[in-house]
């Protein structure tokens, strides 16, 4: 099982710098840096400065977008990271949520947008020209091709991965059933475009905490499931995730849902356990336990067809503690 870690620049640049330094040391095999401006400092930057304080792992935008940047401005950015670090780079590329927001966008942005911003990214990479806004872009001369992996959650997203991609980021949870049916549908799609459905490579995302006892985990990571639960459910189809004597529960969550309280042990994180919603939560997007229980679901996920797991670093209380110990988990 591959491990990986999104490492963000928030206010202490000698923290960002020495857990990116530790993820490296202790044999992550990518690190990547969020795209977002209402919470970090800015992106390229920040890979900038991980790809001096890394040797070893693959860097990437975890998960850059479409709209904030032209796809000459994109390949050109990630080519001199490519230029930077050897070739320890990949691309990932995602439709917004709440960077979208942030800009005064729409939270959610098309397939097509995605599509054609991957399609266009992709041939001036490669040193091609695209069509981008009615214009052609001239050939560049510093590109390099590389991977070019997806965000996907949706069903319609998970398609076009499985279409496109050269890898997928989704979420990943206790729950193995959904994680199997996204596998499937990347997978489905694939072989339906015509391409080797093994070669699409499936990155789980996932809040993770290993600690002594799984209420201790859980707890460590109950702020950013109540977000996840609080923002994430309001589509159909992931509206229809929700076991139906649960639905009262996440309607309340909705509804009490502060949106400045990301504290562990904060308002959110106690009224996702006063609500019942803890194990439903964790089953979307929570990796959480002592050392065999998280050694025991990695294991699980790979049977599924997850090559890597990659563990959200800022919600934490203890991120040094996290590397650590999913490392720990991931050798047992």
């Amino acid at each position: 099982m591959k491990l990986g870690a999104i490492i963000e620049w928030m206010d202490d640049l000698s923290a960002f710098r020495r857990q990116v330094r530790l993820a490296d040391d202790l044999g992550y095999d990518l690190i990547g840096v969020g795209d977002t401006p209402a919470r970090a400092y800015e992106l390229y930057v920040s890979l900038t400065v991980a790809a001096h304080e890394s040797r070893n792992a693959v860097l990437a935008p975890m998960v850059t977008t479409p709209f904030l940047r032209h796809p000459a401005a994109t390949a050109t950015a990630v080519s001199t990271l490519h230029e930077l670090t050897g070739g320890r780079v990949m691309l990932a590329l995602g439709n917004g949520g709440s960077t979208r927001r942030v800009v005064g966008r729409s939270p959610v942005g098309t397939p097509k947008e995605l599509h054609d911003y991957v399609t266009d990214v992709r041939a001036i990479l490669g040193g091609g020209s695209a069509r981008v806004d009615g214009y052609d872009t001239e050939p560049l001369a510093r590109v390099h091709p590389m991977p070019i992996y997806l965000a996907a959650d949706y069903p319609r997203s998970l398609r076009l991965a499985g279409e496109i991609a050269d890898g997928v980021v989704t979420t990943v949870g206790m729950s193995a059933e959904l994680v199997e049916r996204k596998v499937t549908t990347v997978r489905e799609a694939a072989e339906k475009a015509g391409r080797d459905p093994e070669k699409v490579e499936i990155w789980g995302f996932s809040f993770v905490s290993v600690r002594d006892t799984p209420a201790e985990a859980n707890a460590e990571i109950g702020a950013a499931l109540a977000s996840d639960v609080a923002l994430r459910l309001k589509a159909p189809h992931m509206r229809s995730l929700i076991p139906p004597h649960l639905v009262p529960a996440v309607e309340e969550m909705e509804r009490r849902y502060d949106v400045w309280d990301f504290t562990v042990g904060g308002k959110n994180a106690r009224l996702l356990e006063e609500l019942g919603l803890v194990d439903f939560a964790a089953g979307l997007t929570g990796v959480a336990g002592d050392v065999s229980g998280v050694a025991a679901h990695l294991r699980r996920l790979e049977s599924l067809g997850v090559s890597g797991v990659l563990a959200a670093l800022p919600v934490l209380a203890d991120p040094d503690g996290t590397l650590r110990g999913l490392r720990q988990a991931a050798s047992a």
